[in-house]
């Protein structure tokens, strides 16, 4: 572990003083340390899969000046030649039927590197495991030649994390981690360094950190125990200990300034401005670390409950208010609070910033809200042994993994739970609030403002921020406004639709396979089938009012469907629904298309009316205010600040313009436009726009474990009595149009080519055709990451998914990558003769395999009542009845490899496609790598 500052918060005296060693284990975790150092860490689970996890001590803040990079490439290394596989670590691993991503994966960051596996549990599986992971731990020989190949797939890793989200990234790191190695420590390296770094100082780094002292090994699975510490003995109990090089240190350094900061990029729509604190914390394992810890949690959750509070009161230009406290290093944190404002909102941001922490300094925190969360960490303790006992294999794997990773003791619960008590009950309120005014007085301060785009932005001077804390702590604060409790469903219920008026079921049909369907009154349509297994009640709604519709630009129609989805109702209270929504735990979710708006929901059975309920008084009394617009008008004001010519609006829009030529009706709105819509006729017309949207016939769909007779009834009350209205006009689609269109853009502003992709074939959809087609999807992508990474070494990660779309039958497809720019055009020549040759390089074993996966998923399918809901729905899109529930249960039956072999014959995945090539500006410079 890397040193740590002994720290002990505001000086407070602590009568607990256990020490680490006093801590006990988790009497589930079997663990133990080699001899040598190699410390091992086991949690016998019940099942089929078994994860075996190696974790080695180092990362790239362990790096020398001249190593950057060396962690990571070491990581990609250890898979070359071994000592045991002189051949390739990785081609012994394949040659047990291991895939990466699947069965084998490895991750560096800044202070560790994790190799993990995902096996079954037979012993031979485990054995090889094990073979593999002691090869990487002490037999990896890093090759010279091997380096060569592998610093082009490095290379293109690094291309992948370039970007607007990279960049901002890079900014915040060095804003928050100012003082510490973090922001000249970057995991992946340098383009230079990941050319430039010999085998050599690969080799010198793999000698000094892969020690068996700086490694774990973390299995959580169906194991023999004594077994397996056998193994693990004769494995890894061979591994030469020896001194651990001098580590950097990972925290910042502290001092008392305040940096104002800009954090701004051309693609960046960010507006917001920010205040963090930066300050010492205690992580010791012993109690006066837990009390510090707990401290720590009621005072951030307390904090966070005040923020809401006056974030309730904001004024004009300010959007929201929110805390948040992270970690910095080993011993350092911070509390950042932040304002998202309108993109000339900046100094009302900063002044409700500087009252919020004055609030904090003179009033403290609410003493309701400290004793609300100290009865909440009562609470979860009480429950914290039987939870620990009811862990199931994943929340093993990532409970033991965290507490390896941080060298921190997996308590005894019963022991912890005691410990907490006792801390608990010596809390105070004083406790609480000398650890937030500790928070928002550490002298290390830093402002920071962000505008969208490269918009103006006037940062302040230090002497300006220091007159405006002034002004505030010498004037008066603003009441806070109290929020009233949370009414009772009675006290505000939600208002029937239609000044409760119902309708009725005037016809009922069935459709096969349980499932009915009845035409209400209003002329909708629900296809209700009863699921008496189910432990919940699933609802849909579709309509035709897609995005698309004449009469007004897309994205109006997608506004307007937004702020109705989530305006309060007419003659409530504001927030009154939110907090019934709230209350009751219900969420209905909005999907909007081109074609057609859905909403769904899941709820416990006895819900349903409620469910009901909520969508007939969203679709009848919303009622869309000029303060929500306004809200809206200025993020969408936010979005035009940005730079006009931003990469990736442009990329996107030229691919639409190969797609479909002009869509004068799909462009962003300008500034004028946004203006145009942030007035009482803006208003109106998208007023109006909701009602034309919500009286769309719809079509419902309902499974549920509850009583039909119940069911019909709710659908009459609530549903049949929405007003409907048949549109004039239809949402249209879009058909991509036919043949191969290419365009070159040359505006990348990063030393990358991108490639996007994607084709539209005519193809009559089945379930049968559907199930083959995600079979060839699997297939196709592997073979073109086969082709352009393990062959041509020229990605690093690929994006392939194949598509046959119910409804409008065709076979869609998208494919992505990142690569060298003077490679583009090689690697897409490469992909689409991949394309091109997809029936012929067909082989059976592949075939098999994914046809193996694929019955395995169908038989999960086939007991998951979301994917039987699901299948309800396409199949009366595509049929009108319910046949895809019982056709369903035979589509494997009929998958063989000729069948799959069969329709990729039909496929011409090379022909329609839509090609962007986007290469970097003249001006960017481009380092050339080397060709394999």
């Amino acid at each position: 572990m890397r040193s740590k500052l002994a720290l002990f918060a505001l000086g407070v005296a602590l009568s607990l003083c256990a020490s680490a060693e006093d801590f006990v284990w988790d009497s589930r975790v079997r663990h133990g340390q080699l001899e040598n150092g190699f410390s091992y860490y086991i949690v016998k689970d019940k099942g089929s899969q078994v994860s075996m996890q190696l974790l080695v001590r180092v990362g790239s803040l362990d790096e020398r000046d001249n190593q950057s990079g060396v962690a990571h490439m070491v990581e990609h290394m250890v898979f070359h030649a071994t000592t045991g596989h002189p051949q390739g670590l990785r081609t012994y691993m394949e040659s047990q039927g291991w895939r990466i991503g699947k069965h084998y994966n490895a991750q560096t960051n800044f202070d560790r590197t994790l190799y993990q596996l995902a096996l079954d549990k037979r012993p031979e599986r485990i054995s090889a495991g094990l073979t593999a992971l002691s090869e990487i731990a002490g037999g990896a020989q890093i090759p010279a030649e091997g380096l060569e190949r592998e610093r082009q797939i490095i290379r293109e890793e690094w291309r992948t994390k370039l970007g607007v989200r990279e960049r901002m990234e890079k900014q915040r790191r060095a804003m928050l981690r100012e003082g510490s190695l973090y922001p000249q420590r970057p995991t992946i390296g340098t383009e230079r360094s990941i050319a430039e770094q010999p085998a050599a100082s690969l080799r010198q780094f793999y000698a000094d950190w892969y020690r068996p002292g700086n490694m774990a090994l973390i299995v959580v699975g169906n194991v023999d125990e004594a077994q397996l510490q056998a193994d693990i003995r004769a494995r890894f109990g061979t591994l030469k200990p020896g001194t651990l090089p001098a580590r950097n240190a990972a925290d910042p350094h502290l001092r008392e300034q305040l940096r104002i900061v800009r954090l701004q990029d051309a693609e960046s729509g960010g507006s917001q401005v920010g205040w963090v604190n930066r300050f010492a914390v205690n992580k010791e394992q012993n109690d006066a670390g837990l009390r510090d810890r707990i401290i720590d949690r009621i005072a951030e959750r307390s904090l966070r409950t005040l923020v809401r509070q006056v974030a309730e009161n904001l004024p004009s230009g300010v959007e929201s208010l929110t805390s948040s406290k992270g970690e910095l290093g080993e011993s350092t944190a911070s509390l950042g609070l932040a304002a998202s404002v309108a993109v000339d909102g900046h100094q009302a941001g900063l002044q409700q910033i500087l009252l919020l922490r004055q609030r904090v300094l003179s009033e403290g925190l609410r003493a309701q809200d400290i004793r609300a969360e100290i009865d909440e960490v009562r609470r979860l303790n009480e429950k914290g042994p039987a939870q620990q006992a009811a862990r199931d294999f994943s929340g093993w794997v990532q409970m033991l993994g965290e507490a390896v990773q941080a060298e921190r003791v997996l308590q005894d619960p019963v022991q912890k739970q005691a410990q907490i008590r006792q801390i608990l009950a010596a809390l105070s309120a004083d406790d609480i609030n000398a650890r937030a005014r500790s928070w928002i007085n550490a002298p290390d301060r830093v402002l920071f403002m962000m505008a969208p785009g490269l918009s103006p932005l006037a940062l302040p001077s230090v002497a300006e921020v220091g007159a405006m804390q002034r002004s505030v702590a010498s004037t008066s604060l603003p009441a806070l406004v109290t929020t009233k409790a949370a009414p009772a469903p009675e006290v505000v219920p939600v208002r029937m639709p239609g000044n409760g008026t119902t309708g009725n079921i005037t016809k009922q049909e069935d459709i096969g396979q349980g499932a009915q369907r009845w035409t209400l009154s209003n002329g909708d349509i629900l296809i209700w089938r009863h699921a008496p297994q189910d432990t919940l009640t699933r609802f849909v709604a579709q309509s035709g009012a897609g995005y698309r519709l004449p009469g007004a630009p897309s994205w109006q129609w997608q506004l307007a469907a937004q702020l109705g989805q989530n305006a309060d109702l007419n003659g409530q209270a504001e927030g009154d629904l939110r907090r019934w929504t709230s209350e009751r735990k219900l969420n209905l979710s909005q999907q909007h298309s081109e074609t057609q708006l859905s909403y769904s929901a899941q709820a416990e059975p006895a819900k349903l009316a409620e469910l009901l309920q909520l969508y007939a008084a969203r679709q009848t009394l919303s009622d869309i205010t000029m303060t929500a617009l306004n809200g809206s008008g200025r993020q969408l004001a936010r979005q035009s600040a940005r730079r006009p010519d931003s990469v990736n609006e442009r990329m996107s829009a030229e691919m639409a313009k190969l797609r479909y030529g002009a869509l004068p009706q799909d462009g962003y709105p300008d500034a004028g436009a946004v203006r145009a819509l942030m007035t009482p006729a803006g208003l109106q017309a998208v007023r109006q726009q909701w009602r034309d949207i919500s009286s769309q016939p719809a079509t419902y769909f309902v499974s549920s474990p509850a009583d039909p007779g119940q069911v019909k009834e709710l659908a009459a009350r609530y549903l049949a009595g929405i007003p409907r209205q048949a549109a004039a006009h239809s949402a249209s689609p879009l058909l991509q149009a036919a043949g191969y269109h290419e365009s070159r853009l040359e505006i990348g502003i990063e030393p990358q080519g991108s490639l996007r992709v994607i084709g539209s074939q005519q193809l009559q959809w089945s379930p049968e055709r559907a199930m083959r087609t995600a079979i060839l999807s699997r297939i196709v992508y592997r073979q073109l990451r086969q082709e352009l990474r393990e062959k041509e070494a020229g990605i690093y990660r690929l994006s392939y998914k194949l598509t046959l779309e119910p409804g409008r039958n065709r076979l869609s497809s998208e494919l992505s990558f990142t690569a060298a720019p003077e490679r583009l055009d090689t690697l897409w020549a490469a992909a689409r003769r991949v394309l091109e040759r997809l029936p012929e390089q067909l082989d059976d074993a592949m075939l098999s395999e994914e046809i193996q996966q694929m019955r395995s998923d169908e038989s999960k399918r086939a007991a998951d009542s979301s994917a039987q809901f699901s299948r309800l729905q396409l199949s009366y899109a595509q049929y009108g009845d319910a046949r895809y529930l019982d056709d369903s249960r035979q589509l494997t039956a009929t998958l063989t490899p000729a069948s799959v072999r069969a329709l990729a014959q039909e496929f011409k995945l090379a022909n329609d496609l839509a090609v962007v090539k986007l290469l970097p500006r003249p001006e960017v410079k481009v380092t050339s790598g080397t060709s394999p």
